[in-house]
C-alpha cells in the first residue's frame, strides 16, 4: 500500500483518471515492484475500507482475472489487499473510455487531458467505433467459452478502454463470476443466480430484474445496448 500511495503522491486529485462503483482510478508512470510498462498504470483503489465481505469478493476477482487471459481483456498486473484501502492495478488505457470518446461531454474532456491529450481527440469514426466494439465482443465471447463460463454482467461503453492506437479493452470486470448451475442441475453451467441486481441503466436486460437471472443472453443484451449507444451516439436509456 505505501509503493502506491507514493506512486499516486498520496492519492492525490491531479492523478485521478476516473471514477466507478468500486472506488477512484489514479495514474502513475512506474512501480517498484512491477515491470515497466510503457502506458504507465492504473491504480484503482476504494473509497472506504472494504471490511471482511469486501475483501472476500476482491479476492474472488483476483481469481477470476488471474484464469482469464485475451488480448483484449484488460490484464491485471498487480493486486493490495489491505483491508484499510484495497487496490487493484492494470495498464494505463491512455485512450480512454469508448462511452467518453463518444459523448465529450466536459467531463469526459477533462479525464482524457488527465490521460494525456494536450488538445481533445478527434471523434471516432464510425469504422474505429466498430474495430473497438469487435474487440470487446471477442474478450466477452471468450469469457463465456471458458469452464466454468464466466459471466462479465457489467457490459458498457464505459468499460470499454482504448489504448494509443485505438484497440479496444472490455475492462472493469469487478462484476463478474464463474455462472454456477441452479440447484440440482446436472446441464451446462449457464447463468448464475443473484440476490444483487448489477449493471447500468439502459445496459441491463429487464430479465434481469424479473428472475435475478444473469446469463449469456443478459451479457449480450449489454453488448447490444452498447453497440447502439455507439454508432448512434445516443444514451443507453
Amino acid at each position: 500500500l505505501d509503493e502506491l500511495i507514493a506512486a499516486t503522491d498520496g492519492f492525490a486529485e491531479a492523478r485521478k483518471v476516473g471514477e466507478g462503483g468500486f472506488g477512484r482510478v489514479y495514474r502513475c508512470d512506474a512501480l517498484p515492484s512491477l515491470p515497466r510498462v510503457a502506458c504507465g498504470f492504473a491504480v484503482k483503489t476504494a473509497l472506504v475500507g472494504v471490511g471482511a465481505q469486501g475483501l472476500a469478493e476482491l479476492q474472488s476477482e483476483v481469481r477470476t482475472l488471474s484464469a482469464a487471459c485475451h488480448p483484449s481483456l484488460l490484464p491485471l498486473l498487480g493486486v493490495c489487499l489491505a483491508p484499510a484501502r484495497a487496490c487493484l492495478v492494470y495498464p494505463l488505457c491512455r485512450g480512454g473510455s469508448l462511452e467518453d470518446r463518444i459523448y465529450r461531454t466536459p467531463a469526459a474532456l477533462q479525464r482524457l487531458r488527465m490521460l494525456g491529450f494536450e488538445t481533445p481527440p478527434p471523434p471516432l469514426s464510425s469504422a474505429a467505433r466498430l474495430r473497438v466494439l469487435r474487440d470487446a465482443a471477442s474478450a466477452l465471447h471468450y469469457l463465456h467459452t471458458l469452464s466454468p463460463m464466466i459471466l462479465h454482467r457489467d457490459v458498457s461503453a464505459g468499460n470499454i478502454l482504448l489504448d494509443e492506437r485505438g484497440n479496444g479493452f472490455l475492462a472493469d470486470v469487478g462484476l463478474a463470476r464463474a455462472a454456477e448451475a441452479t440447484a440440482g442441475s446436472s446441464q451446462q453451467v449457464s447463468h448464475l443466480s443473484t440476490q444483487r441486481i448489477f449493471g447500468k441503466p439502459g445496459y441491463m436486460d429487464p430479465i434481469i430484474s424479473l428472475d435475478n437471472q444473469a446469463s449469456q443472453l443478459t451479457d449480450g443484451f449489454a453488448l447490444g445496448i452498447t453497440l447502439l449507444v455507439s454508432l448512434t451516439g445516443r444514451g443507453a436509456v
